[in-house]
Parts: C-alpha cells; structure tokens; sequence
C-alpha cells in the first residue's frame, strides 16, 4: 500500500520489496534508501512499517505505480466497493491468464511478462484484503503521522496474554 500526501509518499515495506520482483528501474535513492544498509528482510513484525520517500524523483515513481494499493483512494469505500474492486482485478488477471494459455509455447516464451502482470494483480488483490482486515481491526499497523484513518475504522483491543506479551516484547525500530 502506498500513501500519496502533498509532500511525500509512504510505501509499506511489503510493497517495497515486491519491486524486486518487476523489471522496473528503482531510482537510486530509493535503492539506497531502502537497500543501502545492507539485508533487508521483511517479514510480519514489519511487512506494514511505511517508509517515507520525500524526492520529486520519488513520489513520481511511485505514484506511476498501479499494481500498489493507493490507500486515500480506497480508504473510505465501503467493503462492499473494495470487493467490487478486487472482482474486477480478478476479472483482468482472468483474461490475461486466458490469453496467455491460449498462445502457442513459443509465444508463452515471448510474453513472460503476462504471467509477471498476473503475480502483481494477485499483490493487489492480496492488497485490498488486508486494507479490509485493517478496517474491520483483524490486522495492524500504525499510519504515518497525518494520515487520517478510514472511516469505520475498528480498533480491536488485545486480550489477556497477548497484551502481557505485548508490554514485556515491545516492537524494535
């Protein structure tokens, strides 16, 4: 997911590492912003931490990306709209998928980059659900400082042990 503001993008880290998987050029900066310390390993104690991109350079690039979840435009749909959404991005990865199975092999081998748009519209899809779950209070994560919460928003609290553990193993920065 990505969070389009007047002066910077945010860019959750699961959306960051899936440019791995494209042939996109990532701009330097944002190479190094993200890559440059080193391994970077995303996983579930940080697949949802925003990383701020602040460059013209930057937010241009991203926000030419449309296989990343943009949330203000999806943030105050009803669930009913966002499922519409997603049924339409499963009806599109449904045609390409068709008319990829329906080439020769040899024309499989030349248009590879069918099955890769295929792999970004089920990143979008996936996308769309966990923008659900966040709403519903299933999923959490913390929004960049000014960043409205969706309208509907549910905040789930935690129970017993998981609260406890919560307190004594705080998430590390």
């Amino acid at each position: 997911m990505k969070i389009i503001t007047e002066k910077a993008v945010y860019v959750q880290m699961n959306d960051i590492i899936h440019l791995n998987r494209t042939d996109l050029p990532i701009p330097a900066s944002i190479f190094m912003k993200v890559f440059g310390h080193g391994i970077v390993i995303v996983n579930d104690s940080n697949r949802y931490d925003f990383q701020k991109f602040d460059k013209d350079s930057e937010m241009e690039f991203f926000k030419g990306i449309d296989w990343m979840v943009d949330y203000n435009a999806v943030k105050d749909l009803s669930d009913d709209e966002i499922i519409k959404i997603g049924q339409s991005i499963a009806q599109a990865k449904n045609e390409i998928a068709q008319q990829f199975n329906s080439m020769s092999e040899e024309e499989r081998k030349k248009n590879l980059g069918m099955v890769a748009q295929c792999e970004l519209l089920d990143f979008k899809m996936y996308s769309l659900r966990d923008i659900l779950w966040f709403r519903q209070g299933h999923l959490k994560m913390t929004l960049p400082e000014g960043v409205d919460y969706p309208d509907g928003f549910v905040q789930k609290e935690e129970k017993g042990i998981q609260k406890l553990l919560r307190k004594i193993f705080p998430k590390k920065n």
